[in-house]
């Protein structure tokens, strides 16, 4: 592959499983430096559908006692604990947005939380540091 091309452009089909966590990169990422959402869908592989290189995400958000805005409670958001976000619905992100793929215990539920694993968070942020502007809005 050429270095000089953007590596995020090349997500593998195969790599976004049902069931995984994915490290979604946000409108704003001053502020999120990421978002975490829990694949719910395989890729869409038609090329005539209009979900196309489009996996359905259920999205989650942090959780950190004390924190009074959003830039607080995103600050350093590896070392929190994620909870699935019923307020917001589910949504179709191309997979080009998807900074980070990992798989998690089989038993996640809605209920549960979830924890960045030290190495996920470095591999994410190794990631994010590879390409300067990235064009994916959600």
């Amino acid at each position: 592959m050429d270095p000089s091309l953007n590596i995020v452009a090349y997500t593998p089909f195969h790599d976004l499983l049902v069931s995984n966590c994915v490290l979604v990169w946000p409108t704003d990422p001053i502020i999120y430096l990421v978002w975490m959402g829990r694949v719910e869908s395989y890729v869409v592989r038609d090329q005539n559908n209009e979900n196309y290189r489009k996996v359905y995400v259920q999205w989650w958000v942090l959780m950190r006692m004390g924190a009074k805005n959003d830039e607080e409670l995103y600050h350093n958001c590896w070392l929190s604990k994620w909870k699935c976000n019923h307020a917001n619905p589910k949504q179709s992100v191309e997979i080009s947005c998807v900074v980070f793929s990992f798989s998690t215990r089989s038993n996640i539920i809605v209920h549960s939380m979830i924890n960045v694993s030290a190495t996920h968070a470095f591999k994410e942020k190794t990631n994010l540091d590879a390409v300067d502007n990235n064009s994916c809005a959600l």
